[in-house]
């Protein structure tokens, strides 16, 4: 009875990341560029994400972030994020740049280390119902989809043109529109047969 009941209390888990600025600068040194201008970027990103999904996420979500942007930021987008109804439980941002003998490779190797062994340690928290990643990278997404978690993959294009985002969710194999308004709308499928406890 106090198993069921824990799992009821239990809420679902949206871990978000709108990543996409990693460069290699001339100093030889990895570090995570993001213009101040960029910080938009993430309002304009949710802005789409809403009205794609065409519902407004509920409030019984929590929300981490994990990103390589800078500490810096981290106010303004987490201020940004709330005022568009997101709570935001957790956020991970960068604390500062990296060190300028490493190469690449190995850059991004820790880089997806530390993702992956961070989110698993949420998952083993076992605090949440289920856990379901919405990213832009594509071996972060397969190696997590690899180890059993929710995942949507998110294609975003800077037009600059008219200086717009477009944010579009492919659908590898089983992933669909239809499955994440579910997830993200879980009282409309009290089934909640497709969300996945990671």
């Amino acid at each position: 009875m106090t198993e069921n009941k824990n799992k009821r209390d239990k809420k679902d888990l949206v871990i978000i990341d709108f990543d996409g600025t990693l460069f290699f600068n001339p100093e030889n040194d990895f570090v995570y560029y993001t213009p101040i201008n960029h910080v938009l970027d993430a309002y304009t990103f949710f802005s789409e994400f809403m009205f794609q999904t065409n519902e407004k996420i509920l409030e019984d979500f929590e929300y981490i972030i994990i990103t390589g942007r800078s500490e810096t930021q981290e106010g303004v987008i987490t201020h940004l994020l709330e005022l568009k109804g997101y709570r935001i439980d957790q956020s991970f941002f960068n604390q500062g740049k990296r060190a300028k003998d490493i190469d690449e490779e190995t850059f991004m190797i820790n880089y997806w280390n530390g993702k992956i062994k961070l989110i698993n340690e949420i998952k083993l928290s076992n605090r949440y119902k289920s856990i379901t990643i919405i990213d832009d990278d594509d071996v972060l997404c397969s190696a997590l989809e690899k180890l059993g978690y929710t995942i949507f993959k998110a294609q975003i294009t800077k037009n600059s043109s008219n200086q717009t985002l477009e944010v579009n969710f492919s659908t590898p194999q089983t992933r669909s529109m239809t499955e994440l308004n579910s997830i993200l709308n879980p009282h409309k499928n009290q089934s909640n047969s497709i969300m996945e406890t990671a």
